[in-house]
């Protein structure tokens, strides 16, 4: 397995997450035996728009960058609600990114990227909503409507139609 010893860290809001998004990129990881650990605001049982449940093991604030070989932020429509403001979230990806390790956002949260600072004078993609497209801006990213980019070891991925191949993109950088 080309993953075995490798944990990532799968951020997902308690409400309303986009069930495909953490679904198929987690099993894509732990089938090559990443393993993979589920934090959101607070340990919670957590639910996806399609009536998917994930049980968040740990608070985002209690996770350490150093645990961690990969951040990986799904997307879901509460996002901008839950995340795009979230410090802790924006220094843990920070952290992990300034680390060198795979820091990972699809869908809405592609923007709590922007916000840590992380996509300034970068192309970027989000899923197509005014509103996120204009944070993207603000924070100094370039908006294009690509559905995969990858820089270095950021990866961004636009929304649930390109779950999978945002799972292989992960999968291929942790290799």
């Amino acid at each position: 397995m080309k993953l075995d010893g490798k944990k990532v860290l799968v951020v997902v809001p308690h409400t309303q997450f986009r069930d495909e998004e953490f679904f198929e990129p987690a099993k894509i990881l732990t089938d090559e035996g990443a393993k993979v650990v589920v934090a959101s605001t607070t340990a919670r049982t957590c639910y996806g728009i399609k009536g998917g449940i994930v049980q968040a093991e740990l608070a985002i604030a209690d996770a350490k960058p150093d645990d961690y070989a990969a951040l990986v932020i799904c997307g879901g429509s509460s996002v901008p609600e839950f995340f795009w403001n979230d410090k802790k979230l924006q220094e843990l990806a920070t952290a992990m990114a300034a680390a060198g390790k795979i820091v990972a956002a699809i869908c809405l949260s592609t923007v709590v990227l922007a916000k840590a600072r992380l996509l300034i004078d970068r192309e970027a993609t989000v899923y197509f909503l005014p509103q996120a497209i204009e944070e993207l801006k603000a924070a100094g990213a370039k908006y294009v409507k690509e559905t995969l980019l990858i820089h270095n070891n950021i990866i961004l991925a636009e929304g649930p139609p390109d779950s999978q191949r945002f799972g292989q993109a992960i999968r291929t950088a942790l290799s």
